[in-house]
């Protein structure tokens, strides 16, 4: 779900390290961090332009798109899931309320079947007076894009689809002229392969580090006393451990580093 929009990143806020952690490291560290950020969320620009074009052609005709026409998004959506080495799990375009003529709610999403099955259309309960109703409204990844106009990374959660394992939500809002928000383009990456661009940039500091979330959740270590998952908040108040805020408004993302024995 993006466009080209590249926001201007704020300054890293680096807090009270030790002297045991370079200050300049972590920063540098928050920094490639960020760019590991931004880059995935640009992976989204062709699903986002894709989203866009279906509600600026209704536009054009002095209309909204029927829940149908969001189907053209399909072919941005393959090039994520099937691109070489693809990190997304599942993608797709999804509708504010009242953006569409014919349906207050839509999910126009694929994922990747099981064992290499090909893509496979997710299929929602969208009726508020369903008892299994998804209310996709009130989610981070689509609440903060709608009410904040910027981007996020949500989680991580647990989804059922992803075999049980961590994901993050990676959203980008779709503004249309005219149209105002019309909703979000998004996909979920598991945590495993997002780990892959980010421990590189915690390794290359000194002692052991590990990245949080604004809940302390541990999303990277280069630690084993710190799994993927596992809740750590003690470190973002900790005086004896170095950190510093990854400078990018997608996330709320900390560094933390030290002597091992910190981590224990």
């Amino acid at each position: 779900m993006t466009s080209t929009f590249s926001p201007a990143l704020p300054a890293v806020l680096p807090v009270a390290l030790p002297d045991a952690l370079d200050r300049l490291a972590v920063e540098r560290c928050a920094r490639r961090i960020a760019a590991a950020v931004e880059s995935v969320l640009a992976e989204l620009d062709g699903l986002r332009a894709a989203a866009a074009d279906c509600w600026s052609r209704a536009a054009a005709a002095g209309r909204r798109p029927a829940a149908a026409e969001l189907a053209a998004v399909h072919g941005a959506v393959s090039e994520l899931l099937a691109g070489t080495g693809s990190r997304w799990f599942g993608c797709g375009a999804v509708a504010a309320p009242g953006a569409l003529a014919d349906a207050e709610l839509h999910v126009e999403w694929w994922y990747r079947g099981a064992r290499g099955a090909g893509e496979r259309r997710l299929r929602l309960a969208l009726d508020p007076a369903d008892a299994e109703f998804y209310d996709y409204r009130v989610l981070p990844w689509f609440a903060r894009p709608r009410d904040e106009g910027r981007p996020v990374v949500a989680g991580p959660h647990v989804d059922l689809l992803c075999a049980d394992r961590y994901v993050l939500c990676c959203a980008r809002p779709v503004v249309v002229p005219g149209a105002g928000f019309v909703g979000v383009a998004a996909g979920d990456v598991p945590l495993a392969a997002l780990e892959r661009l980010l421990v590189p940039a915690l390794r290359a500091l000194p002692g052991e580090a590990a990245l949080l979330d604004g809940e302390g959740r541990v999303l990277a270590a280069t630690t084993p006393a710190l799994p993927v998952g596992s809740l750590a908040r003690g470190l973002l108040a900790d005086p004896a451990v170095g950190r510093g805020a990854v400078p990018s408004e997608a996330v709320d993302w900390t560094v933390v580093g030290g002597r091992g024995d910190l981590f224990v």
